[in-house]
């Protein structure tokens, strides 16, 4: 999504607003847009973090989904700049009326190995993720849909109890290599050899991985040209380097063209350096807390509610973000139809804090300017976070003092990455709550995090339960129709930010800066590699060196290719 805003659907004016680039001037657009782009060179990507498992069937890490969908392998269908269903692995599909869709596939698609993408593929995909043993983290948006049925080598029927919108989301699945994948149990899959030397079909294919450090991709010279053909770069090397400041230095100096996680403050330097730009992308980012409600008093709504209402996320905005966000009403976006917009986000009111946590019998009892219980025991939160990230230690300062303010005592703690997550998910809940960011998806999944039956599943964070949340989240998936999700998906978020399971904090957008030379660059709500086939480099920039490479990559293995 460039800085101008091009190219956005019309369900997001009051978010684009928010969105607006303040104090850069408007360069987010290509600088070489009516240039011909050229063949060759190498694109560096400068990452927060290593890439997860490269398998589609078991990866919760956002940029790596997306990698998957747009560089590695194909979906079954794309989405369009308006949100539209496009082909992709499917050349054409026809719905069965409301009970279920048949898939044509393109017939001249290959995995990368030579070998030819049939519908067996998609049905061993499709069957896997719907396996509980898997683990497919979106698993249940194929709660009603059965089994795929392959009707020949090139076309794949599903059948589905009818509900509202059975399409969204469902489709955008990268298709997995059966031939590859089909021998490993599914409760082994995320523990596949596979998932770090992955075999796809899409414009890039795998060359390399070195962990913590890169991973490095190049262009699939047989990629069928009615999907774009083969893309302009020759690699594209994604490279781990977590601290922010660290990026910027590689993006001055030219051993990266795109950097993902540049400091909010700094974006408008960062654009006014000749050769750089600064693109905006509106996402569907929101922060949060996470509250876990089985340690007292965290189970209390009141008191999860006076916490939210302690917070100042204006400040966190201007203050952390230069303005970029808005503050978060809950779990639902502001850029999908069902989002409630008159519903106000909870308000930053600390008096009233205080007066919901002396209700709660939440008081000073020692006159030490700290909260205990009825029983005298202080109340005191470890706040959990990430500790490769700088802006989440100022976001947890920002907390604490704004919960001290009304005598409730937070103790920030960093965590190293994949410990903090699968602390997190790990049903013993041995945690009191953290601070992470969370992608909602284009078809809203609630049942995992909200409902009750989800309180023990990896994604239940907060022990939440409240049976009229779990009525209506089960009358949603009965839905026929948007009319009738529609008044249930207001009660819910009625609801959700009257208890407030989760501190949702704000709504944030992408912020990416990239050198002038690479070329082609469209970013939207749709993700930030939507165009990578069209990328290319222009003057200065076509090199095939890797930057920041100690040696030259080595040729991919045969299992690889």
């Amino acid at each position: 999504m460039k800085a101008t805003l091009h190219g956005i659907p019309p369900r997001l004016p009051h978010l684009l607003l928010v969105l607006a680039c303040f104090g850069c001037a408007d360069r987010g657009a290509d600088a070489g847009a009516d240039a011909e782009p050229v063949r060759g060179g190498t694109v560096v990507i400068a990452g927060p973090n290593d890439l997860d498992v490269a398998n589609s069937l078991v990866s919760t890490e956002r940029y790596t989904q997306e990698l998957l969908r747009y560089v590695l392998a194909l979906p079954l269908l794309y989405h369009g700049p308006d949100l539209e269903l496009q082909p992709a692995l499917a050349d054409s599909w026809e719905l069965l009326a409301d009970t279920g869709v048949v898939f044509h596939l393109r017939p001249d698609v290959r995995w990368h190995d030579g070998v030819p993408t049939r519908a067996a593929d998609v049905a061993f995909t499709y069957a896997r993720a719907m396996d509980p043993a898997t683990g497919y983290p979106s698993v249940d948006y194929l709660a009603r849909w059965s089994e795929p049925q392959v009707v020949d080598s090139l076309t794949v029927r599903f059948t589905w109890e009818p509900h509202a919108e059975p399409l969204a989301g469902v489709p955008f699945l990268p298709v997995m290599p059966a031939h590859l994948l089909d021998s490993i149990p599914a409760d082994r899959m995320r523990q596949a050899a596979f998932n770090r030397a992955p075999v796809g079909n899409g414009p890039f294919r795998f060359v390399e991985y070195r962990g913590g450090d890169r991973w490095v991709f190049e262009a699939n010279d047989d990629f069928p040209e009615a999907l774009g053909g083969r893309p302009w770069i020759d690699r594209l090397v994604w490279r781990v380097i977590p601290e922010a400041a660290a990026q910027e230095v590689e993006l001055r100096t030219g051993n990266a063209h795109m950097i993902l996680s540049p400091r909010a403050p700094e974006l408008a330097e960062l654009d006014a350096l000749p050769g750089i730009r600064a693109i905006v992308r509106p996402g569907r980012q929101y922060g949060f807390v996470a509250w876990n409600a089985q340690r007292p008093p965290l189970g209390d709504p009141a008191v999860r509610r006076a916490l939210t209402m302690a917070l100042d996320r204006d400040r966190m905005i201007e203050g952390l973000r230069s303005g970029y966000g808005e503050p978060a009403v809950g779990p639902i976006g502001p850029f999908h139809w069902s989002v409630d917009e008159g519903l106000e986000p909870v308000p930053q009111d600390p008096a009233g804090a205080r007066a919901l946590l002396e209700e709660a019998g939440i008081r000073d009892r020692d006159g030490d300017g700290y909260r205990e219980d009825a029983s005298g025991a202080a109340l005191s939160i470890e706040l959990m976070m990430p500790a490769s990230n700088a802006m989440n230690r100022d976001l947890a300062e920002l907390i604490r003092a704004d919960l001290d303010s009304v005598g409730v005592r937070l103790v920030p703690r960093q965590v190293e990455s994949s410990t903090l997550i699968g602390t997190v998910t790990a049903p013993t809940r041995d945690f009191d709550a953290f601070l992470l960011g969370w992608e909602a998806d284009y078809r809203v999944n609630l049942r995992d995090l909200f409902h009750s039956a989800g309180a023990e599943g990896p994604y239940g964070f907060a022990s939440y339960a409240n049976p009229e949340v779990d009525s209506l989240i089960d009358a949603v998936a009965e839905a026929r129709t948007r009319e009738e999700a529609t008044p249930l998906y207001r009660r819910l978020q009625e609801v959700l930010r009257d208890e407030q399971p989760w501190s949702f904090l704000y709504y944030y957008p992408d912020l990416v800066a990239a050198r002038d030379e690479l070329r082609g660059v469209e970013m939207d709500i749709r993700g930030i590699f939507i165009s990578v086939g069209d990328w290319w480099l222009g003057s200065g920039g076509a090199s095939d060196a890797v930057p920041g490479a100690s040696e030259a990559a080595p040729p991919p293995a045969d299992s690889a290719r």
